[in-house]
């Protein structure tokens, strides 16, 4: 448990207004799991239509005559709109926040719903920048402080979990609809899901409103960007690295789907062993570590075995098993590093955003330079090594704090 913040208390940290306090607790408040349940299924919805819809829109943007530089400034537009949108979000209704996430991600499907030019998709893109920041930055906030340092890994790995099913049964099902149907139906479909979630979210209880001053915060989270950036140039690798390596290989939307079925199959698998080794053992640090070695490992061996496509699909979907484990304890430890849940949520979204980027431009030169994914996927598995070794020195430096919190003052005692 950290020491109390008294740059918080003063209120140059951000802080949480209306019943959401300080995360990193021992002790898990009152009622957090009726309002983890709540949250859970509010995300229901939002993950049914990134699972069944939008995962598919790489495929879509292709058979609408994008080009590969073309579906990765789809994906620079994301990420680097959510870049300059969340230093403008620094006060929020967490609730309201959330819901204008989903009307965002409602109107995101809507505009490519008939493609008419390829600009929509840039369009698409942006809002969908907006929808991370006005969605996921909240409920991460509020997930927060739901949770405490005892219970936290082990809900982050049911959280986790919830993609993972989701994932396993969605993406073969939408494959199959679109090679039947095309890709309208699926859409339709999504925006229906999504508009039921807002619908539902107007039954959950108010959930405060959270403050944020990035420039007084960032500095107080130093320690955690290197962690953080490790994270998002990985994911900025694989998330666009993925359905591009696909597409390059000219897959059907039913081979595109079931690839993304067994990567959602071994994240469930991964889940639990998260959510066991959490029960189980107190110590994270080699799990975690040999969790991201092993990812850096199958990254490599995807980069170098580009050309056999089944020990290609082997090594990534090992990437993913591995990154699966992983990143609910580095979820974890962003939460206990950090002064509060507002500060956690908002800084890591900002610097895995940045990291999102750089993977995502690291992938457009692999290609542009190897007509393929290898030197992006070599790059994605230093990243995940950097990771571990990130990791390690963030729990040292935790430790050596709370070690030095705890030694007596032995100047005081002499002179009592």
């Amino acid at each position: 448990m950290r020491r109390p913040n008294d740059i918080s208390a003063a209120g140059l940290l951000p802080r949480v207004e209306g019943g959401i306090g300080k995360a990193g607790g021992g002790t898990a408040r009152p009622g957090w799991r009726e309002g983890l349940r709540g949250m859970f299924l509010f995300q229901v919805a939002n993950s049914f239509a990134e699972q069944f819809g939008w995962n598919f829109l790489f495929l879509y943007a292709a058979r609408s005559g994008l080009d590969y530089n073309g579906i990765a400034l789809y994906f620079l537009a994301e990420f680097g709109s959510c870049i300059l949108f969340i230093p403008l979000a620094r006060r929020l209704d967490i609730l309201k926040a959330m819901r204008w996430g989903l009307v965002l991600r409602i109107a995101a499907f809507a505009l490519v719903l008939h493609v008419a030019w390829a600009g929509q998709f840039y369009i698409a893109g942006i809002l969908l920048g907006a929808f991370v920041t006005l969605f996921w930055i909240p409920y991460n906030t509020r997930y927060l402080e739901l949770t405490s340092d005892a219970n936290r890994a082990q809900a982050s790995a049911a959280l986790f979990s919830l993609f993972a099913v989701l994932g396993a049964v969605l993406p073969v099902l939408s494959g199959t609809v679109i090679a039947l149907w095309g890709f309208r139906p699926v859409i339709l479909v999504s925006i229906a899901v999504l508009a039921g979630g807002l619908a539902f979210s107007f039954r959950l209880p108010p959930a405060g409103i959270m403050v944020v001053d990035l420039r007084a915060t960032l500095p107080c989270c130093r320690r955690l960007l290197p962690l953080l950036a490790c994270e998002g140039l990985w994911q900025g690798v694989f998330w666009l690295g993925v359905p591009l390596g696909l597409i390059l290989r000219n897959a059907s939307s039913e081979g595109y789907g079931a690839f993304y079925t067994m990567l959602g199959l071994l994240g469930g698998v991964a889940s639990l062993v998260a959510g066991r080794w959490s029960d189980r053992q107190k110590s994270r640090g080699p799990l975690v570590v040999g969790a991201a070695l092993s990812g850096g490992a199958f990254s490599l061996a995807a980069a170098l075995f580009r050309a056999d496509p089944a020990a290609w699909t082997l090594s990534m979907g090992m990437v993913y098993f591995s990154t699966y484990i992983l990143f609910p304890f580095t979820f974890t430890v962003v939460g206990e590093r950090s002064p509060d849940p507002a500060t956690a949520m908002t800084v890591r979204e900002l610097v895995t955003s940045i990291g999102r980027v750089l993977g995502g431009l690291i992938v457009v030169l692999s290609i542009r330079l190897t007509g393929g994914l290898p030197l992006a996927l070599g790059a994605g598995g230093l990243a995940l090594v950097g990771l571990a070794g990130s990791y390690m020195m963030t729990r040292r430096k935790g430790a050596g704090r709370r070690a030095q919190g705890a030694r007596p003052d032995r100047r005081r005692a002499k002179l009592a």
